[in-house]
């Protein structure tokens, strides 16, 4: 993050300033609860609600030195590949990019892209942007072999007195190397964010993400999930028009970019269940991606019907899968016309 922002202030002495305002944090008291970042984002709720655009969190750069590791709301899934085109990657040969490297160790065979993760759960400081705000969100890391380590969640010395300097010079980054290939996508990536008068959001990724959320769902019967099937095949209508009509943008008119991009940043909002999921849960708003009672660490697809499912009571998941359709819809809704939102 230094890195970045010392680069940064050295563009600014040769006259750059960037369209939207970047803002670097480093907050304090993580490891008990998340306290620093939580405080500021309910302090400022409302504004960053009103404002913000994307948070990206470094909170472990670097992990290894074999290829980058990433969590992400669907939206920033093509601003994350665009950048990872134009980053070397670390520890490879000349000319070899960080996605070129990503293509060759953790790609989708379906889809031939990278492997990226949805969500981001509650591990980091990631959580109260993710959660309270509804920004969109990204998590990296550059990250060791998996295939390779494939049993360990970190690196061994991880959370120990021995995680120190010359740990990181002697055994994951000699040269840092990789933490160079963290900080210099991270810097295209909010180079991106903060450049273009138009997001580079691709609202039809989310209709992707909500199926594959949706089909990891495994209740006894089918069909109670036909409700929250159809809002999505609406969503995915919805979405194509919407980017259709993202082609006859008129550039040269503010007005109309304004308008475009605020759709833009109130689909993710519109995602929020301000009751959260009830009782201790109430933190876990989005509907789409958060922790799950069973899991409170990671990101969950449809969590409040994962847990409902688990249980088996089956109004309980009539309750849920209501809610995350009405969720859906209200979050398509965001993306139609202003004199048609309601059709």
């Amino acid at each position: 993050m230094l890195e970045i922002t010392r680069v940064l202030g050295e563009m600014s002495k040769n006259g750059f300033r960037p369209r939207r305002t970047l803002m670097f944090c480093s907050w304090g008291a993580e490891e008990y609860a998340l306290i620093g970042s939580v405080e500021y984002v309910e302090e400022y709720v409302k504004v960053l609600g009103a404002r913000i655009i994307s948070y990206l969190n470094v909170d472990i750069a670097v992990e290894g030195n074999h290829t980058v590791d990433i969590k992400t709301s669907p939206m920033l899934f093509d601003i994350i590949v665009e950048a990872s085109k134009l980053v070397p990657s670390a520890y490879d040969p000349v000319g070899k990019t960080v996605y070129d490297k990503w293509m060759d160790v953790h790609w989708n065979s379906a889809t031939n892209e990278p492997k990226i993760a949805y969500g981001l759960g509650s591990g980091s400081d990631f959580f109260g942007f993710d959660q309270l705000v509804g920004s969109s969100n990204i998590d990296a890391t550059y990250m060791f072999d998996r295939t390779y380590y494939e049993s360990l969640s970190s690196y061994p010395l991880y959370h120990t007195s021995y995680e120190v300097f010359s740990m990181m010079k002697t055994f994951i980054d000699p040269n840092f190397t990789a933490h160079r290939t963290m900080g210099q996508l991270m810097g295209v990536v909010a180079l991106f964010l903060s450049e273009t008068p138009v997001l580079q959001f691709n609202v039809s990724r989310y209709t992707v993400a909500l199926r594959e959320a949706m089909n990891n769902l495994k209740p006894n019967n089918p069909a109670v999930l036909d409700p929250l099937r159809q809002a999505i095949n609406d969503f995915d209508t919805t979405a194509n028009d919407f980017m259709r009509r993202s082609k006859l943008i008129d550039f040269e008119n503010p007005f109309e970019i304004r308008a475009y991009n605020d759709q833009l940043l109130q689909l993710e909002r519109a995602f929020l269940n301000p009751l959260g999921q009830g009782g201790d849960y109430t933190d876990f708003k989005h509907i789409v991606f958060a922790p799950a009672k069973g899991n409170q660490y990671a990101a969950t697809g449809f969590p409040s019907v994962s847990d409902a499912v688990a249980t088996g009571n089956s109004k309980e998941i009539d309750t849920q899968v209501a809610i995350a359709t009405y969720f859906v819809r209200g979050a398509l809704s965001t993306l139609k016309e202003f004199h048609n939102f309601f059709s």
